[in-house]
């Protein structure tokens, strides 16, 4: 939940949260405060209070003026996906992943708005939180049995029913929807294989899935280099992963089983000490809780305060890549070309960059942009039904994992 505005705030939540204050910062001569290297150092501990006395600024007036640009943040939030059963109705959903979801219902927001008053082309959208809809929103979706019962565009993160057999057999093998957008890729998605050769499924970016050691909880052992070294017994009961209520992250159980089989998926479940959102992985290292190892998407890694105490990992084999897929209908593709091209587009691509999820775009520059990325590879989402493989993986792995997660 949004926190409410105020001088208590940390500067970093502000900036988070109502991202264009960042300019008010910047005219009040606090540019230090707001940079890349201040938001990790300096203004996840600093509260605005605190930074406008340091600098001898009047709050009242300041605060007046960060309240109003906060404003334009609240124009910009996109509504959500009211009911599932008229989502048929939406030409544009997107479910994100956290961290992408504010970033990116702002952007489209303000594009949308742009193309309305240039263009007299108005739009019904909903923007939702990927984990909020896991449950609900797929399952509904493996009941559809007509295109029209879907958005015109669909935006979807991690691999999801979109890439399970029956989705692929009735809407995307027959050509009913595909993919949208021709890539120059950089050499990292090339080399991983992510780019889908057929243009069924268009992969906007990933959210890159990395280990954060919690170094007091890791003491004498060696830290890890790449994703086998998890399975080492000497991590027993130390490695968190993104679950909980008898849901465990697939992103991360995929390749693991895919790579090290039955055995491997055995060897991790016994490492596993318990299954947390990535936030509640951030606050038990801040508050020095128990866990050595944290496997969360990169960007949460660096909303950790105590990063003396962390090491943020990025595989030498690759961070995890969960993929953000676009697909449209392939009937409605001309005439929703200028929001294609925008979704798939260096615009759009930047503001992803920007929230550290890495894109295909070879022109791209920033600083996931460049390391290693692993995919599971086309060959092997097309070879099994992923539904049906992931139902195979919980039951390898949920018996392995202690009672009490």
């Amino acid at each position: 939940m949004k926190p409410a505005l105020s001088a208590n705030l940390k500067v970093a939540d502000v900036i988070t949260y109502y991202p264009s204050t960042k300019a008010v910062f910047i005219a009040h001569g606090l540019d230090i405060l707001v940079s890349e290297d201040g938001m990790r150092a300096l203004s996840p501990f600093l509260t605005v209070r605190t930074a406008l006395r340091n600098r001898f600024i009047g709050e009242t007036g300041f605060m007046k003026i960060l309240e109003k640009s906060a404003e334009a943040d609240d124009m910009l939030e996109a509504p959500g996906l009211q009911d599932v059963k008229r989502q048929g109705d939406l030409t544009l959903l997107a479910l994100m992943p956290c961290g992408l979801k504010m970033p990116f219902s702002r952007a489209i927001t303000s594009f949308l708005e742009s193309l309305k008053r240039e263009q007299n082309i108005e739009v019904k959208y909903a923007v939702e939180g990927n984990l909020n809809q896991e449950l609900s929103y797929y399952s509904y979706v493996e009941r559809i049995e007509s295109v029209d019962e879907l958005p015109d565009i669909i935006i979807s993160a991690d691999f999801n029913t979109f890439y399970g057999r029956r989705f692929y057999d009735k809407f995307v093998s027959g050509g009913q929807m595909c993919g949208y957008g021709n890539f120059s890729p950089n050499s990292y998605y090339s080399d991983a294989g992510i780019v889908e050769p057929n243009g069924e499924y268009s992969i906007l970016g990933v959210n890159p899935l990395v280990m954060v050691a919690n170094l007091d909880e890791v003491g004498d052992r060696s830290l890890p280099h790449c994703w086998k070294d998890l399975l080492d017994p000497m991590w027993k009961e130390s490695v968190t992963l993104r679950g909980g209520n008898g849901f465990f992250c697939h992103a991360v159980l995929l390749p693991t089983y895919q790579r090290y089989g039955k055995e491997g998926l055995e060897q991790l479940g016994d490492n596993v000490l318990q299954g947390l959102h990535p936030a509640q992985m951030i606050k038990r290292i801040d508050s020095g809780a128990p866990g050595a190892i944290y496997v969360m998407p990169e960007f949460f890694a660096h909303r950790a305060r105590r990063k003396d105490r962390i090491r943020i990992i990025w595989p030498e084999d690759g961070a995890l890549a969960s993929p953000v897929t676009l697909q449209v209908k392939s009937s409605k593709v001309e005439e929703l070309r200028p929001i294609l091209d925008y979704l798939t587009g260096k615009e759009l691509g930047q503001v992803l960059v920007g929230a550290r999820f890495p894109v295909p775009h070879g022109d791209i520059t920033g600083e996931v942009q460049d390391k290693p990325l692993m995919w599971l590879g086309w060959d092997y989402l097309r070879r099994d039904d992923l539904l049906e493989l992931n139902n195979e993986i919980d039951t390898i792995f949920m018996p392995q994992v202690k009672s009490e997660v």
